[in-house]
């Protein structure tokens, strides 16, 4: 018995907004197999399809060129795969097309022990070694992973009740970047090399540019320190800046009661009021049941403004304030801090950074799972069959 407009729209009142949103998936999902099963002409008659999908366990329902539900079965890859011939476009296609692992050369077991590697937290060397591929490759396929994971989910999560917000700092990094002009003209400093003096002298003349850094820092007795360095020599043996400075990267972190996350690498240095109200302030649902808990860092004030959020500011000096603290995003923070040792080689290039961080949320997510049903979540993502 079919619903009426009226009961239909007293039932999508009652519903959430996250209801409503998946309510929303679900039924686009619904729209698209049944238009694969009774497509319909321009009249609104139904028409019988060129081709019932398959039933044999095949990913392949349509062309993933034209559309079109007219194909046969036309031979094998090389690797065994079905292939299957267009009736329309006359396009061949297999059936791992768009998949990530399409142009992959490595063996199902090789990437279940990759996978492995990854959930791990193993190094790259290690996983290279594990699964009998090069370092290099095996952080392409980690950065493949972390793209597949970024483009499936991205920053989708919205946020609801008590939310502890609070930034994460972790120091730039540019590992592999080969320009010295960037490093010279744009972050007006040396590469971070284990070169002796005279080793930087001569990459710097090797480069061209000796002249230009001894016309802007002086080398001469009356710029010397306590300590004897010019500026020249201070200029060539750089020190990481104590405190939050330009020398690190902001990472903004977010975390409510029931374990939604969200991490952005959102600015250079200190947070500042209008990155924080940019990127937090879409993240929640409007609900004046809502709380944001944070430190007394100004950047948070008002960032919720519009979404009848409440604010709660735990002094810097004191744990908790009332019933509100900051250990869940605290805790967040520690699982992050392992994620990424430094200690231990894990200095993720600034480049790829967030990348990197959507794996992390992955890996939170799936926390409670244990390493093979990770791994085999991550096949499932590659392999698109999610």
């Amino acid at each position: 018995m079919a619903l009426s407009d009226e009961e239909l729209q007293d039932i999508i009142e009652r519903l959430s907004p996250e209801d409503r949103k998946q309510l929303l998936s679900q039924l686009g999902r619904r729209v698209e197999v049944d238009n694969i099963a009774n497509p319909t002409n321009a009249t609104g008659e139904k028409t019988k399809p060129k081709v019932e999908p398959k039933t044999d366990g095949s990913k392949v329902y349509c062309c993933p060129i034209c559309g079109s539900a007219s194909y046969k079965k036309k031979g094998y890859t090389r690797q065994g795969m079905q292939r299957y011939l267009c009736k329309d476009c006359g396009k061949s296609f297999s059936e791992n097309y768009g998949d990530s692992l399409r142009y992959s050369h490595l063996t199902k077991e090789q990437w279940l022990i990759l996978f492995r590697g990854i959930v791990n937290n193993h190094s790259l060397t290690r996983i290279g070694q594990d699964a009998d591929i090069s370092p290099s490759t095996a952080w392409a396929c980690r950065t493949k992973i972390n793209q597949a994971i970024a483009t499936m989910y991205g920053y989708t999560d919205l946020f609801q009740g008590t939310t502890e917000a609070d930034e994460y700092y972790c120091r730039a990094a540019f590992k592999g970047k080969r320009d010295p002009e960037f490093f010279i003209y744009t972050l007006e400093r040396m590469p971070r090399h284990h070169y002796t003096y005279a080793e930087k002298i001569e990459w710097l003349q090797r480069h061209g540019l000796y002249d230009y850094v001894m016309g802007k820092y002086d080398n001469t007795d009356a710029t010397r320190d306590k300590n004897g360095r010019t500026d020249f020599d201070r200029f060539l043996d750089p020190k990481m800046k104590r405190g939050i400075s330009n020398d690190q990267i902001c990472i903004l972190t977010l975390v409510d009661d029931t374990n939604r996350l969200y991490l952005e690498p959102v600015s250079v240095g200190r947070l500042e009021k209008a990155m924080a109200k940019e990127k937090l302030k879409p993240r929640f649902i409007p609900d004046k049941s809502n709380v944001l808990v944070t430190d007394d860092h100004n950047a948070y004030n008002r960032a919720l403004y519009g979404t009848k959020a409440k604010h709660e500011v735990v002094p810097a000096d004191k744990h908790k304030k009332g019933k509100y603290n900051l250990a869940k995003v605290n805790s967040v923070h520690s699982a992050l801090a392992r994620y990424m040792n430094p200690k231990v080689g894990k200095v993720y290039t600034t480049k790829y950074l967030d990348l990197n961080l959507m794996l992390f949320w992955w890996l939170f997510k799936y926390r409670d799972f244990n390493t093979e049903e990770k791994a085999q979540a991550l096949y499932s993502i590659m392999n698109d069959q999610i």
